[in-house]
């Protein structure tokens, strides 16, 4: 008698060992399929974060201090010339030199630079001084050598953002903007509203269209295209309208990340629940085996 119940326990912990492997390797892989996804959400969530935190501390700022760096960033515009307006991608824009310094003095009371909205992909994001890989990985970048995105006629700001960054959305839903779309960018507390009225894709080379036009306040965004490839570049072109309250985010439009990260996430809740349903067959299987 003791033989036969000694091998059917040690049948039962061979597979209750099993059992927890199989469990432990289906959990680590979901984790593995659920991070892009966990790190997105928690990255535009940051995003989010810092450009309401900007907007907060404006608030609570000192406006005469604000009103000081605006003021010198109309100067800078009015003033600025001899610096060259090349591909964010294809150049480095960290140059330790006078030139580069007295940009970044600009518009610095805080670590951000202004506040982005686009309401029609539901796009609220923080905008830093220049283009490097460390802007770029967590906003939007001014590109240096255009005017500050401060309004002015024969102003053009660019604004640079990457399309198809594995850990955040930013400007992946730019390509989903429309001619009429409003554009908003609030430098400390002046608030400007800009309207979509030309897209095109162009060459990296091609910047002409990022030329200042006398007697204009433009802005354009500029991301890589097309996704995953890059060899192209979409330049989304607005002209300053007068302001009104942004309005209320679509939701229409775009997704809320990248789509293969939210099918890979679909795919682990499915695994997850194909793992529940085999564990209770395989206890009831093993309940009927001990019986």
């Amino acid at each position: 008698m003791p033989e036969p119940a000694s091998g059917s326990t040690g049948k039962a912990k061979g597979q209750v060992r099993r059992r927890v492997i199989s469990v432990v390797i289906v959990l680590v892989g979901i984790a593995i399929l659920l991070y892009p996804v966990v790190s997105t959400a928690f990255n535009n969530w940051m995003e989010k974060r810092a450009a309401v935190e900007y907007s907060r501390l404006v608030d609570k700022g000192d406006m005469s201090a604000m009103h000081a760096q605006l003021k010198r960033a109309d100067e800078y515009n009015r003033h600025r010339a001899g610096v060259p307006i090349l591909d964010p991608w294809s150049h480095d824009d960290t140059a330790a030199n006078t030139a580069y310094r007295d940009y970044l003095s600009q518009l610095s009371l805080f670590d951000v630079m202004a506040r982005l909205r686009i309401p029609s992909i539901d796009a609220d994001l923080p905008v830093y001084h220049g283009t490097s890989d460390d802007v770029l990985a967590k906003g939007i970048g001014h590109l240096y050598g255009s005017d500050l995105p401060v309004g002015g006629k024969g102003t053009h700001a660019v604004l640079t953002g990457h399309t198809g960054l594995k850990s955040a959305t930013l400007f992946d839903n730019l390509k989903d903007v429309k001619v009429g779309d409003s554009i908003y960018i609030d430098v400390y507390d002046r608030k400007l509203r800009y309207k979509v009225y030309n897209i095109e894709v162009v060459l990296p080379d091609k910047i002409d269209s990022l030329r200042a036009q006398s007697g204009q306040d433009t802005v354009t965004l500029i991301t890589c295209t097309p996704y995953g490839v890059n060899s192209h570049r979409l330049l989304v072109h607005a002209k300053r309208v007068p302001y009104d309250a942004p309005e209320k985010a679509s939701g229409g439009r775009g997704l809320p990340g990248q789509l293969w990260m939210w099918l890979f996430g679909l795919g682990a809740m499915v695994a997850l629940l194909l793992l529940v349903l085999a564990m209770r067959a395989s206890r009831k299987r093993s309940a009927k085996s001990l019986n």
